[in-house]
């Protein structure tokens, strides 16, 4: 009886330490997803800002000012494409939902993905306008 009681007793312990493991190990929801993303993102406006003032003051001691602007405008339309999609996802989604994980309606699990890949874009756009602002520095 002693060792049914133990069998038992292991059984349930490891049951317990493994469904623990398993919940700490579980993926990220897509919300969590979107979020790290946004993140990455948020991470690069100061480098915009940064490459904007080093592209104004070569602009302000060069007479080829065109490529120069150019660059400019790229990287503040990029930060511009951040803060609007930033508006347009706080329309749509409360606080809890970003930050607290509350559930989603299903129409917000649609429009989850539809900011998934619309957050990727903003990501292309950016490190883009980046590339192409390093670019016009380094020549």
């Amino acid at each position: 009886m002693k060792n049914l009681f133990l069998t038992l007793t292991t059984v349930l312990i490891l049951g317990t330490i493994s469904m623990s493991s398993q919940d700490a190990a579980a993926e990220p929801t897509k919300m969590e997803q979107v979020m790290a993303s946004h993140d990455v993102v948020m991470d690069k406006m100061p480098l915009i800002s940064k490459l904007i003032n080093q592209l104004q003051t070569k602009a302000n001691a060069s007479y080829e000012k065109k490529k120069y602007e150019d660059a400019i405008a790229d990287l503040k339309n990029a930060n511009k494409s951040m803060m609007t999609w930033m508006e347009s996802f706080g329309k749509r989604f409360n606080a809890n939902e970003m930050l607290k994980g509350k559930e989603l309606t299903p129409q917000k699990q649609e429009w989850i993905l539809e900011e998934e890949e619309n957050v990727s874009l903003l990501d292309e756009e950016i490190n883009l306008s980046i590339d192409q602002a390093q670019a016009v520095l380094n020549n």
